[in-house]
């Protein structure tokens, strides 16, 4: 009597070490495309355990089902560091730039004076995001420039920084008269999540409600959202006004000092 298996044709074994390298670039890649914002994938635990590998995968089920009951732990600099090189080994932030530079994914890249990347290194313990380049960023080539900028130095000097341990990046990188739309944010966004886990920084500040939204995937206004951190895959995240949005509305600067007060006790307790 034969099994169902003897029905067919068998298919000539693979190599184990070429069986094995497959393995690892389809991993890396899967990785990666996650890493950047793609979210086509479905979560599936046997995804999970395929990701991680056949060392990992025997702990998956304990982990996951840990993971119920234990809260996030926003994850170290160096912790951070050592994740990004594992998936990202040979990007740089010179290199991130230098393909935002060339972007052509929205209609913005026709009007634009100039890419507006971002500011600073890696590491550092604040993480500023804005949501558009104002006119004087798109004429310096640099993030928060000119006023808006200013009165940036004199929020960050309040609570004990300056621009040297801080980076700059926005959600999108083109000026243009109106404010950027599904389209251009979308088309933005996996460069600004790339970045992210470049910097490795202690703490996101989102200065602007389009940012603030699509970081944390909601809908609800910058006034339901600011005032206490929320977790950005591991990282707290504060949403408050923008320094172009203060200069306009001056009566919202004392919700964001209280904003900013709380970003200056989460960093000094490290």
């Amino acid at each position: 009597m034969t099994t169902p298996d003897e029905n067919y044709a068998t298919t000539p074994p693979i190599p184990a070490q070429a069986a094995l390298e497959f393995l690892q670039d389809v991993r890396q890649l899967v990785a990666f495309q996650q890493s950047i914002g793609i979210e086509g994938y479905p979560r599936t635990k046997e995804l999970e355990r395929f990701v991680a590998g056949p060392q990992q995968s025997t702990t998956i089920a304990k982990q996951q089902t840990a993971a119920v009951f234990k809260p996030k732990t926003p994850l170290t600099p160096s912790a951070r560091q050592q994740a990004v090189a594992a998936v990202m080994p040979d990007t740089t932030l010179t290199e991130l730039y230098a393909e935002i530079e060339g972007c052509q994914r929205c209609q913005r890249h026709q009007s634009r004076s100039r890419v507006v990347t971002g500011e600073g290194t890696t590491g550092v313990k604040l993480l500023i995001i804005s949501d558009a380049p104002s006119v004087e960023d798109d004429r310096s080539g640099l993030p928060m420039s000119g006023e808006p900028g200013q009165l940036l130095d004199k929020m960050l000097g309040a609570i004990g920084l300056n621009r040297t341990e801080v980076h700059l990046s926005l959600l999108t990188r083109c000026h243009a008269e109106e404010p950027p739309g599904k389209a251009e944010v979308d088309a933005c966004l996996p460069f600004l999540r790339k970045e992210i886990m470049l910097v490795a920084p202690r703490v996101i500040c989102a200065m602007g409600v389009l940012t603030a939204q699509k970081l944390l995937h909601t809908s609800k206004p910058l006034s339901q959202l600011r005032g206490r951190f929320h977790d950005f895959k591991g990282i707290p995240l504060i949403p408050t006004f923008s320094p172009e949005f203060l200069l306009k509305t001056p009566e919202m600067k004392k919700a964001t000092w209280l904003d900013l007060q709380m970003i200056q006790k989460k960093i000094q307790a490290g």
